[in-house]
């Protein structure tokens, strides 16, 4: 039987808002030479990073490139103005400098009585691995309805719903550097007024290239959950290292997942009517068919 370490855990985090909030955007607003533009919104209302879906009925005039569009997806830098500089990339917007900075339209182009009214939603990005975590618990419960009736000797229990709570405990830190995210933008979204503080995440318990055991090199065990943040707390102490903890309930369904053959060892092939998933390494049986016979 084989002992497994907490040292191959991690987790993955993906910025998720199902919320749309619409603001204005007028000439004023943009700041060609900066490369910056801003919103009737409240400071915080985005945080550095986040890839943000702007829609507009009247055409996104305001950005070059996408002045006969309606829609465009960008990462975002965010200043402590509220003001915001767009990117194609998540490592650019993080580092927020001009490199890779999406160029905005000149406000002479844009009518000074003009007020674009432009929907934002908060995408799924790929998902980040959380820098400097130290530990993190998920506990899973399910509720039971009594439904002894009269006359029983012992009582009868139904099992109904599940539900699932956790936390995070993390070493602070808030100078966001590249794909990895890091203790402050958890502790921005708790304080988000607009788009609330769901998230997504992958906990894992093993992950990939982490041998423990025989034969485990490309074995990973993780839980796929849906959340919201509920609590952030920042600890700090003379002497001592400033940490961060987490406490999160989850929402909607919880998956525990557990892969034994990576996609890199599947091979593609035609099997008929069906397209087969199958296992490269000898003396496997791991195939996975897709689609229905014909």
């Amino acid at each position: 039987m084989t002992v497994y370490l907490g040292n191959a855990g991690n987790v993955e985090l993906i910025r998720d808002s199902g919320d749309v909030i619409t603001g204005t955007v007028t000439a004023s607003d943009v700041n060609t030479t900066q490369g910056r533009f801003s919103f009737n919104f409240s400071s915080g209302t985005f945080v550095t990073g986040d890839f943000v879906n702007f829609t507009s009925a009247s055409n996104l005039l305001f950005i070059s490139g996408f002045t006969s569009s309606r829609t465009g997806d960008f990462f975002v830098n965010a200043d402590q103005l509220g003001g915001l500089r767009l990117y194609l990339t998540y490592s650019n917007a993080v580092a927020g400098t001009s490199n890779g900075r999406v160029t905005l339209v000149a406000p002479s182009i844009v009518a000074p009585a003009t007020s674009i009214s432009v929907d934002c939603r908060i995408l799924n990005s790929v998902p980040k691995v959380l820098g400097q975590i130290v530990r993190f618990e998920l506990s899973t419960d399910r509720e039971a309805v009594d439904t002894t009736g009269l006359g029983d000797e012992f009582r009868n229990q139904y099992s109904t719903l599940i539900t699932g709570s956790g936390s995070i405990e993390c070493i602070f830190d808030y100078a966001v550097a590249g794909d990895t995210e890091i203790a402050v933008y958890l502790h921005n979204l708790l304080l988000r007024q607009q788009f609330g503080s769901d998230f997504k995440a992958n906990l894992y318990i093993l992950g990939e290239g982490q041998a423990q055991g025989v034969n485990a090199g490309n074995d990973s065990v993780w839980y796929e959950i849906s959340g919201v943040m509920t609590n952030a707390a920042i600890s700090c102490a003379a002497g001592d290292i400033i940490g961060s903890t987490f406490t999160f309930v989850t929402t909607g369904e919880i998956k525990l997942r557990v892969q034994t053959t990576t996609w890199g060892e599947l091979l593609l092939r035609s099997s008929g009517d069906r397209l087969l998933l199958q296992s490269t390494v000898q003396g496997a049986d791991d195939n996975l068919y897709l689609g229905e016979n014909l």
